[in-house]
């Protein structure tokens, strides 16, 4: 049985984007790249939303592969993420071609807590609109933010508005740049 993971690189007052709907500030550094990488070591599956497989569908096809002096992380994560299974749940694309990807029309729960329960691995889910549902839902086992230090001073926020739940911190790291990685338990009470 796996568990459900969210996580974010996240602005220090809590945004995933911008106002304008920018996360150009939240690149993060080869260092905390690769800390990342270790982590997603144990996903066999991610979930994502429209936007965020929008995002994230780069890795698919990356220039890193062709670029001799792209960081290892880089590489690294390309093939992390290829040999996973992804889910994108969206009522507007089209049927994705790329390998290992399946389209759900809609968010079903009980289809996603089906997924999370039958996977011999973990499952991501990703981006903040995706996630809350899941979160509000009490889905998720485990929430982590990838702090930069930035102040996107408002956009989408990372966690659900009225979202409440005791965590428990499993983890805590600082990273070159200034950036902080907390993992935490969402207990199931």
């Amino acid at each position: 049985m796996g568990r459900l993971r969210y996580g974010m690189l996240v602005s220090l007052d809590g945004y995933a984007r911008d106002a304008s709907g920018s996360f150009d500030w939240a690149m993060p550094s080869d260092e905390l790249h690769g800390y990342v990488n270790d982590r997603e070591r144990d996903v066999g599956c991610f979930v994502y939303g429209r936007g965020l497989w929008e995002v994230m569908r780069w890795w698919q096809d990356s220039p890193a592969d062709d670029e001799p002096d792209a960081a290892p992380e880089h590489h690294e994560f390309a093939a992390l993420w290829r040999r996973a299974d992804k889910v994108v749940v969206s009522s507007t694309l089209e049927a994705p071609t790329e390998p290992r990807t399946e389209l759900w029309p809609t968010l079903d729960l009980d289809r996603l807590a089906a997924l999370v329960r039958d996977s011999p691995t973990d499952v991501s889910i990703g981006g903040p609109t995706l996630a809350g549902h899941a979160l509000r839902a009490g889905l998720v086992d485990e929430v982590a933010a990838y702090v930069v230090p930035h102040v996107a001073g408002g956009g989408l926020r990372w966690l659900p508005d009225a979202w409440t739940s005791r965590l428990d911190l499993r983890e805590q790291r600082a990273f070159d740049g200034g950036a902080v990685a907390l993992v935490y338990d969402v207990p199931r009470d």
